[in-house]
């Protein structure tokens, strides 16, 4: 069993891997950068317990982080639960998989760099990846398995809270396809806002990165609002939930 860990800025997400890296089970709680790692260990151990895993069944334990506040606190949670001192995943595990040519390398998030070994691993290249979460990013992977850089747009869920908290007659939405493409009324108008106009964005990207890439690139979407958008982009993508794990347990 190996277990991989995606520290996000809204969320962390623990994913149990077998040998053949296939994800068995995901678990998810808010990340709390004021929480010691006493907060960290009940939320490890509330996962570990619901699916049986034991501190024996575990070979090791990897973490991608973007929130370097909470490293230490969910290090420490690790090894008081399991005795085993986590690898955090890094730019130089990267490089042995894939070439990164990009300016200040030491920039790059770690969760982007996971996605796009998931990708060239698992679906091939050239390949654009589309990741969902707190920011939506774009990254590009050339045909010689080459991270040439990409995009970072303000995420869905982030750009909606933006727009109510700004706006004092726009309201807090779900973020769902509404019935109509034209808003029949300010709901509507929103959803359709939200979802039609970030995939009719997507689509525009992806027409425009693909148009400087030598090859037809494979388009992979992934993240917690990959499922509600990309359905609704015209572009054909295919949509991996666990791709950055796939990503971190090809690096480990």
């Amino acid at each position: 069993m190996h277990i991989l860990i995606d520290i996000g800025n809204s969320t962390v997400v623990i994913a149990m891997a077998d040998n053949k890296g296939d994800i068995t089970a995901t678990w998810r709680f808010k990340t709390k950068k004021e929480e010691t790692a006493s907060f960290f260990r009940y939320e490890l151990r509330q996962g570990l317990r619901k699916y049986g895993v034991e501190a024996a069944d575990i070979q090791n334990i990897t973490i991608s982080s973007v929130v370097p506040e909470v490293n230490d606190d969910i290090a420490q949670a690790v090894v008081d639960l399991t005795g085993i001192t986590p690898h955090f995943f890094s730019i130089a595990d990267a490089e042995g998989i894939i070439t990164i040519d990009v300016e200040s390398p030491s920039q790059l998030g770690k969760d982007r760099l996971a996605d796009a070994i998931g990708a060239a691993k698992c679906y091939g290249v050239p390949a654009i990846v589309i990741d969902f979460g707190t920011a939506t990013t774009l990254g590009v992977i050339d045909e010689n398995s080459v991270f040439k850089g990409g995009m970072i747009i303000p995420g869905v869920k982030t750009s909606l809270s933006a727009l109510s908290t700004r706006a004092s007659q726009l309201p807090s939405i779900t973020i769902e396809k509404p019935q109509h493409l034209i808003g029949r009324n300010t709901l509507e108008c929103m959803q359709s806002g939200i979802v039609n106009g970030t995939a009719a964005m997507i689509d525009g990207l992806i027409h425009q990165l693909a148009s400087s890439m030598s090859q037809a690139p494979k388009i992979i979407a992934t993240g917690g609002m990959a499922r509600t958008i990309a359905p609704n982009c015209q572009t054909p993508i295919t949509i991996d939930p666990h791709l950055l794990f796939k990503g971190l347990f090809q690096a480990k």
